[in-house]
């Protein structure tokens, strides 16, 4: 089930030529808090950085993503996170770019919600309870 409470500080140079790719996967539950905080600075010509975090709070838990992406050369970057929110659990997701040069090209995708109805009856229909289909949802979505 893992620790109660954790920050992860995430601070990276990338400079010419250079590539970053971070990926999270996350779970927290009953009243467990959870916070990343990435900090990527496109520093080089034909840097780039992907951010891609999945995430899934049940409970009364909490989570806040936070990733910043600095363009200072020619560069490209993305931020993506997606999250399944359950029960009275809380979440943040607060992705930010600065472009510093004409020549950053920086994206963000973030998108928080709960699992679809038609997705249960689904799997339930072929043979799942409705906890097993909760837990396969999850699982297929965390990989």
């Amino acid at each position: 089930k893992g620790v109660d409470d954790t920050l992860r500080e995430t601070t990276a140079h990338i400079k010419q030529g250079g590539s970053l790719k971070i990926i999270e996967r996350l779970m927290t539950h009953d009243e467990q808090k959870a916070s990343s905080q990435i900090e990527v600075f496109l520093e080089g010509k034909g840097s780039n950085a992907q951010v891609l975090s999945r995430s899934v709070a049940r409970d009364s838990s909490f989570q806040l993503f936070k990733a910043n992406l600095v363009g200072r050369e020619e560069s490209l970057g993305h931020v993506e996170c997606d999250a399944i929110i359950m029960d009275q659990a809380r979440i943040q997701s607060i992705p930010q770019l600065a472009a510093e040069d004409a020549e950053a090209i920086l994206t963000h995708e973030a998108a928080i919600g709960k699992i679809a109805g038609e997705q249960l009856v689904k799997l339930m229909s072929l043979g799942l309870t409705e906890q097993e289909a909760v837990d396969t949802i999850l699982e297929g979505f965390l990989k």
